[in-house]
């Protein structure tokens, strides 16, 4: 029987907290989605310096108020697949769910080798 102390603390949504540590796609082990990692950087509007971001409720903020090269408040976010290094301090990374029924995994081609003048190469080890 759980005690009423693992029902109040147990969350109903996966954090993600151990998955995504060395790749840029794949499973998550505590749940079991498909997860890929973006990166988000803020950039005033009016002169496109990059500006440190901040995540508030689930939006991605600027962490001034004004731009500290011109001072205008607007600004937009910029998604990116990959990072640079140099954008490193400036971007904000999130763990989202890729839902794997938009893909179309029908559309792979197979050459085969109907004479056989070929040997077959695999490329791992079967076990």
């Amino acid at each position: 029987m759980k005690s009423l102390f693992d029902i109040l603390l147990r969350r109903s949504k996966c954090a993600h907290t151990h998955a995504l540590i060395n790749t840029n796609e794949g499973y998550c082990p505590d749940c079991g989605v498909f997860l890929k990692k973006y990166f988000y950087i803020v950039r005033c509007s009016c002169c496109d310096v990059k500006r440190e971001a901040k995540v508030y409720f689930g939006d991605i903020l600027p962490k001034e108020k004004f731009c500290t090269n011109c001072g205008s408040k607007d600004f937009y976010v910029e998604k990116l697949d990959v990072i640079s290094f140099i954008d490193i301090s400036y971007a904000i990374h999130t763990k989202e769910i890729v839902d794997l029924e938009h893909f179309d995994f029908a559309n792979h081609q197979v050459w085969v080798d109907e004479n056989k003048t070929v040997q077959m190469k695999f490329l791992g080890k079967c076990v």
